[in-house]
């Protein structure tokens, strides 16, 4: 199993940030494997609903797919991607914090078949990722 958590505090209220991670649309201002997203897409996730994502080439692929499995209005996301033979859990939490909001993003995944053998090297590149998205919505947010 490779998890990883990453978080920041943003210098916007809770309710900016939790809008605008809500919107798939602002995915590639940040979170840059994701190149495109259909400007149809809902502003706001709907649960069961699954998005067509175009992701940076990896592994031959570039199309995958976010489906979201929780949203709580303010607060939390919960999506399961599915790209390249992986499918990991991804969630958003956003909550107050003293300076502002504290923004996690949080992903979990466990690989099968032959993508089990590249657990060793997902387990230490997901975390610098991660923490590259989640410095980037800060930067996005407050600039």
């Amino acid at each position: 199993m490779i998890k990883s958590a990453e978080s920041v505090v943003i210098d916007r209220t809770a309710a900016e940030v939790f809008q605008y991670v809500a919107d798939l649309r602002n995915e590639p201002t940040w979170h840059v494997d994701i190149a495109a997203v259909p400007p149809e897409t809902d502003p706001v996730p709907v649960v069961g609903k699954t998005y067509a994502l175009k992701f940076k080439p990896f592994m031959g692929q570039t199309e995958g797919t976010f489906t979201a499995l929780r949203v709580e209005p303010g607060a939390r996301l919960e999506y399961r991607a599915d790209f390249a033979g992986l499918q990991p859990r991804i969630t958003y939490t956003v909550e107050p914090a003293a300076a502002g909001t504290r923004f996690t993003r949080r992903v979990e995944m466990r690989p099968s078949g032959l993508r089990m053998l590249m657990t060793p090297v997902m387990a230490f590149m997901v975390p610098r990722r991660n923490k590259v998205f989640v410095r980037n919505l800060k930067r996005a947010l407050e600039s």
